[in-house]
Parts: structure tokens; sequence; C-alpha cells
């Protein structure tokens, strides 16, 4: 009987030792931005919106307010569930949630998305495993939250906000454009983890291995750090750290990565926090060292264990401008192409140097893979595109032991994608009646399936907020809807050019170029399929005239015009281009975890829906 003891005893404190993942599948969705256009305001005063292919009444936000915006924030909920039911049609039972799963973390979201969660996990057996974006949470702690432009029967913007907001202080009765309600508030982590509990945040009795930096603690008050001031290092508080290590089956390890830094001013003797959209791994590397000796940790563990590791997190590890960023930042400037989020060489090195082998990010939206060289391993960076913005896509990862295939799963046809539609053209009326000014292209409205819809969305988004943010006044000024063809004749060098070569450079303008870089920048290769072969044939036709005639020499008719300064903008916006067509794989590829540390095109192989 003793030995029958000191047998359990031994059992229960020894690590179990399994053989590497095989045959397993995750699937990755970051930046789902759900917004729950069900959300019930009645009880506030507001009753939604009625729409003519829709059972009940929506709360949605305005096309204007879309098109502005990174991400679409109603017609993702149809796109999730779509997404869901691709990957429950594939058999996949691990989803990983990788940051920004609603829109800014309010609970009439959060709940929303728990409902749906829990549906599918019931139905198919699926296990979800979400760890925070910088939306959600907003800031580390409960905030007043709300947004200006939801949609009103009518087709007017109305605000809704939570009731400790300074809008909602001194509300008249009769303001039909204010409604105040709580279930808009911003979450901090400790209402996001009450609701996101089931979905790794906290232990399951299913999972084999469950821990955090900190231990086995699931309380989030005993899973936090010290963050000071930015301008007094004596003011200090405790902020939540949500990041686990989850082994859902024998033999895989799911490193989720909580990268969200959130630095306090002083300000009034108050600590207020900054968002953490900015920081990422940057500020991790100064903010949250611990992560980094605890990672490095873990993937000791891993290899001495026989463990298959993926690490996910919102931020992501790697650049992601396929080598472009010096040529970006020499054309737009520092900040341009929200640089700021890119974390730097040394932050890099220092991500590989923990031992990681593969890492799936989100947060940019885009489509790119990125590989990290340091001294003594390489770090393979997978950014998983949104399905809430062009070109709406999910990763998949099948794991056979040391070798990852990745999958990227376009969300093309998406069901009732155009269900709200009415009331989005009862806005438009709305605004051509009253702001003119304010009018969107309504050709939006005509789109035929979610894929052609988010790529519409991008177009709008470049005209009203990309290209007037990054390209510089003169540039748009003098050139914008200028032909290819007349561009190649301000610099005197389009005599050789074929009459093939000139029908297609007179087919394309300077905004046509900008609209596909975008395309390209946010989707890779997945852009392709919007981007003809003649069209690119056309765009390097441009480039190569750019690039041999290194002289500029300026017609009499365009003296006073900064000529030579735009040839030399357009050569290198064309070298981007250029150079972001002929990146890493990023449609599908395999990556041999192992000390080959290879990777191979399976382009091939790439499935969509």
């Amino acid at each position: 009987m003793k030995f029958l003891i000191s047998l359990l005893i031994f059992l229960s404190c020894t690590p179990l030792f399994a053989a590497p993942a095989t045959n397993t599948q995750i699937a990755f969705v970051p930046d789902i931005h759900f917004h729950d256009i069900y959300g019930d305001f009645s009880d506030a005063g507001f009753a939604g919106i009625p729409v003519d292919k829709a059972k009940d009444a929506v709360s949605i936000r305005s096309m204007q307010a879309q098109i502005h915006s990174t991400r679409l924030f109603n017609e993702n909920y149809f796109a999730l569930i779509a997404t869901l039911d691709d990957i429950a049609a594939k058999g996949v039972k691990l989803v990983a949630l990788p940051g920004d799963f609603t829109d800014d973390g309010q609970p009439v979201h959060l709940n929303g998305l728990k409902t749906i969660l829990d549906d599918y996990a019931k139905k198919y057996g699926m296990r979800f495993f979400a760890i925070p974006g910088n939306h959600d949470p907003v800031r580390p702690f409960k905030t007043a939250g709300g947004k200006s432009d939801f949609l009103g029967s009518k087709g007017q913007q109305i605000g809704i906000y939570s009731t400790d907001h300074p809008r909602c202080e001194h509300v008249a009765k009769d303001n039909h454009s204010l409604v105040c309600s709580d279930k808009i508030a911003h979450a901090g982590y400790q209402e996001i983890v009450d609701i996101m509990a089931p979905f790794g945040l906290q232990p399951d009795n299913r999972d084999l291995l469950w821990e955090t930096p900190f231990g086995k603690q699931a309380l989030l008050t005993d899973r936090s750090y010290t963050q000071c001031s930015q301008n007094d290092q004596s003011r200090c508080k405790q902020v939540p750290d949500t990041s686990y290590l989850v082994e859902p089956v024998a033999g895989l390890w799911l490193l989720a990565i909580d990268a969200n830094v959130y630095i306090p001013k002083l300000e009034n003797g108050h600590l207020i926090f900054q968002g953490s959209g900015n920081a990422g791994y940057n500020k991790v590397l100064t903010e949250k060292p611990y992560l980094l000796k605890w990672i490095t940790q873990v993937v000791q563990r891993a290899k001495a264990q026989g463990k298959t590791l993926v690490a996910f997190s919102h931020f992501p590890m790697g650049e992601f401008y396929d080598g472009q960023t010096q040529s970006i930042k020499s054309l737009f400037g520092d900040t341009a192409f929200q640089l700021a989020r890119e974390p730097s060489l040394d932050t890099r090195k220092l991500l590989a140097e923990t031992g990681l082998k593969l890492h799936i990010g989100g947060h940019m939206h885009m489509n790119d893979t990125s590989v990290i060289e340091s001294e003594h391993n390489t770090l393979f960076n997978i950014q998983a595109p949104s399905i809430a913005a062009y070109r709406p896509a999910y990763k998949l990862v099948t794991l056979n032991k040391q070798l990852a295939k990745v999958d990227t799963i376009t969300i093309d046809n998406v069901a009732q994608f155009d269900q709200l539609f009415s009331a989005y053209q009862k806005e438009y009326d709305y605004l051509n009646k009253n702001a003119p000014e304010q009018l969107w292209n309504n050709r939006i409205l005509t789109a035929k399936s979610y894929h052609s819809y988010s790529k519409m969305h991008l177009q709008a988004l470049a005209k009203w907020r990309f290209i007037p943010r990054e390209w510089p006044q003169d540039f748009r000024e003098q050139v914008l809807n200028m032909s290819l063809l007349e561009i190649t004749a301000l610099f005197n060098n389009n005599s050789q050019l074929s009459k093939v070569q000139r029908q297609g450079l007179q087919a394309k303008t300077v905004l046509d170029f900008i609209a596909d870089f975008y395309l390209v920048r946010n989707a890779g290769t997945l852009a392709f399929a919007d981007i003809s072969q003649t069209t690119q044939q056309t765009y390097q036709t441009m480039a190569n005239l750019l690039n041999n005639n290194t002289r500029c020499v300026v017609s009499s008719d365009n003296k006073g015009k900064n000529i030579c300064q735009l040839k030399s903008a357009l050569t290198q916006a064309f070298s981007i281009y250029d150079n972001l067509n002929h990146a890493l794989p990023d449609k599908c590829l395999i990556i041999d975890m192992s000390e080959n540390k290879s990777l191979q095109n399976c382009a091939a192989d790439t499935a969509s829906q």
C-alpha cells in the first residue's frame, strides 16, 4: 500500500511527456471586432431600427462611420457566423481568438459574442481560446464609452453612451438623438474575464495543463504587474495580465500572450491610462519584461517534454511590410502606415531569442509572413487577416509533429451580408438631402458578395482616410486623377512604348494605382484575385519607365511644377508596390519548426470558401 501511495504521489508530481501534436488543427481568427447588431437598448429608450430583410430591429453603426474606419462594424456579425460555419464544416475543434474579438469591449457586444461562441461549442464541440487586444479592453479598467454614429430610423445618426459619459450628464427628456445605457461602457479586464472566462481566460477541467506567468492562480487579482506613470515613476498601479499557457489536447501547447501595455500619465492627481494600440512588443520589453523570461521557460519545457508549441497574441512580433519599412518612411514619413506598431529590429531579435518558432498575430488586419533571425533561433511570424476588413480570411494551422502547414481560408461568400443595405440607403438619402458634402459612393450597396463588399469598403476608406492622411497634398492636387500615360509625358520618357503599353497606361490613373496599392498592402497575394494580370503588367511597365530614366527632364510646359520631386515619389511608390508583390509566401506555407528552420510555399493547396 505504501508503495502504491508513493507511486501515485510520484506520478502526480512528474511532468507528462507526450508525443508532439499530430494532425491537429487550430483556426486563428483575430480582429473580429464583433458588434452585436441585435443588441437591445430598449430599456434606455432605443428599440433599434427596422430593416426589410431582418426579423428583428437592429442597432447598427452608420455607413459613414464604416468608411472612415479600418474595420467594418456591422457585417462582421454575419461574417463571424460564416467563418464558424466554415471551421465547423472542416471539423476543426480548436479556435484561437488573438485579440479585438469585440468592437470596444462593451458588455452588449461581449455578451452577444459569448452567446454565439457558446452555441458553436455546444453544437460542434469547439473550444475557443481568447486573448485580449487593444480594443478589449480599451483601457485596463472600466471607463465611460459610447459612439456618436449609430443609425436612426430616418437615416440620421444618433449617439449611444454609457450613463457615466459626460454626454449623458444633462440629457433633455425630448432629446431623441442621444441614448444612455451602461451596456455600451468600455469594460476593463475584470469585466471581460467575467464574461469570456470559458474561452481560455480561466482554467477548464478538460485542460491537461493551464497556467500563467504568475503560476496556476486563476483569479485576476493574482495575475498582475506593477505599471508606473510615464511622468511620475513614484505613482504606480497593479494592472492585470491575462497571458496563459494551455494544453487542450495531448502534445499541443497553446501560448496565449497578453501583449497589451497601458501606460498611465499623472494628470491632476489621477493616473490616466493611455491606449495600447501603438505600444506592442516594443513596450512589452520595457514594461512587462517578465513575459520574455516566462516565454523562454515555456519554450524550454515544451522541448524537454516533447510538446508542440504555438504562440499567439494580438500584436505582431515581426515586421509586416515585407522589408519596405525604410522606403515607406522615406516616402510617407516615420509615422505613416501605422509604422509605430512595428516592433524594432532589436525587439524582434529578443523575441526570437526566447526560442519561439511560430507566432500568429493580428492587429494590422493584414495578410503577411515574416521571418526573424536571431543568433540562436528562427521565429516565423504569421499576420492573420481580419474577417472585418479586406480581404476577409482566417488562418488554419495543421500540425504534424514539428511541421506546421498554414493555410489562409478566405471568407468570400457570407449569407445575409447585404441584409442591412436598405438601412444604408435611408442614410444615403438623408445625407443627400441634409449633408451632401458627407455623401459616400452608394455603389458599395451593389456588392454581390462579402468579398466585393470588403473591397469597396477599403476603396472608400482609402479615399476618405488613407489618401488624405498618407499622401502629400501637392501630390494629390497635381496628379491623382491623371492617367499613367499622362504622367510619363511629364517626364518626356514615353516615346519607346508599344501601342498595347500606351493603352494600358492610358486606362489606369494614379488613383487606380493607389487603390490597388492598398489592396496589396492589406491582403498580400490574396489581392491578386482583384488585380488582373494586364493591370499588373501595366504597373510593371510604369515601374520600368521610372527606374530606367534616372534623369529628370522637365518639358517646357511644366516649368514651375515640382516634376522631379513627383517623379522621385512615384518611383519609390511603384518600387514599394513591386516589392510587396514579391514577398514571402502568405497564402499557404509549410514551416519546419525543428532545427531545419525551413519555409515552403504550398499556395496551390490553399482552400477558399
